[in-house]
């Protein structure tokens, strides 16, 4: 049996296709896996924010003046304030 010509055109056209058919199979299962690890780190921040968010409510205004590095006798001038606007 001798391999001709076309024979051997048309499996280099029947590797290409398939090869781009897989190519292209790939770059999307990779884009659905990049926006699944996307979709991830967002939720995960929201839930980083979420708690951050419940700790700094929780806190009066002189507590959050010391976390945020200000000095604690100013910051302590702030209670003051703030039992006297009640």
């Amino acid at each position: 049996m001798r391999i001709s010509f076309q024979h051997l055109i048309g499996a280099v056209i029947g590797g290409a296709v398939s090869g781009l058919f897989f190519y292209a199979l790939g770059t999307h299962d990779g884009k659905q896996q990049a926006a699944l690890n996307a979709a991830q780190a967002v939720t995960q921040a929201i839930q980083n924010r979420a708690g951050i968010n419940e700790t700094i409510d929780n806190m009066d205004s002189a507590a959050l003046c010391i976390e945020l590095g200000g000095v604690r006798e100013q910051c302590e001038q702030l209670r003051g304030l703030a039992e006297d606007q009640r």
